[in-house]
């Protein structure tokens, strides 16, 4: 399979339905704004480094038919871009019918089995589809248990990233503090400096 930068992404976001709307970044930078699911097997990389996807499945899935690959990727970025709006407080109607609707699509790509004393649903196959129908399913599930503010964006407005916030005080601000959060203290130093403050 060929090397995608996807497959290199921080996975900051502490879930994966969160971290596939981190598939864009420096979203509040026009200048640095990145897509980092460019085709299809951008997506697959990604889901693989992201355990949406097992190695066997990426391998698979990375032969699939090319108009379908580019419609699942479509609908993928469409699914991303849903959540995104959701979780920073710009969601529609239209955004839950996205999110709803690409989550029935999951439904029925699966059968209900039974097998002894166990029930589950199981994926009927392995289809370009999979990994939008198993991150749909991610998402519904962190929408539904998880209160939406919950689900915040980094503290560096032009970062873009989100993050689920599971700290103990919900008071988390940075994607990553070693990155973002140092960023913003070495700026503050640089101003207080400038300024006259301490240090001069």
């Amino acid at each position: 399979m060929v090397r995608s930068e996807a497959a290199g992404l921080d996975l900051r976001g502490g879930h994966p339905a969160v971290d596939l709307v981190n598939t864009v970044s420096w979203r509040g930078d026009p200048l640095r704004r990145t897509e980092y699911l460019v085709d299809y097997l951008d997506l697959v990389a990604w889901a693989r480094h992201a355990g949406v996807l097992s190695a066997g499945e990426a391998r698979e899935l990375a032969v699939s038919d090319p108009a379908a690959a580019g419609k699942a990727l479509h609908q993928t970025v469409r699914l991303r871009e849903a959540l995104h709006r959701i979780w920073t407080g710009c969601g529609s109607t239209g955004d839950a019918v996205t999110i709803a609707d690409t989550y029935r699509s999951a439904l029925r790509a699966q059968r209900l089995a039974i097998d002894g004393d166990a029930a589950g649903w199981h994926e009927v196959a392995l289809v370009p589809q999979t990994p939008l129908h198993r991150l749909a399913a991610e998402a519904v599930t962190l929408l539904t248990t998880v209160p939406l503010s919950r689900i915040k964006g980094c503290g560096d407005s032009a970062c873009g990233w989100l993050f689920l916030d599971s700290s103990h005080r919900q008071n988390r601000r940075w994607c990553s503090t070693a990155d973002c959060g140092n960023r913003a203290r070495v700026r503050r130093f640089y101003e207080r400096t400038r300024d006259g403050g301490p240090g001069r």
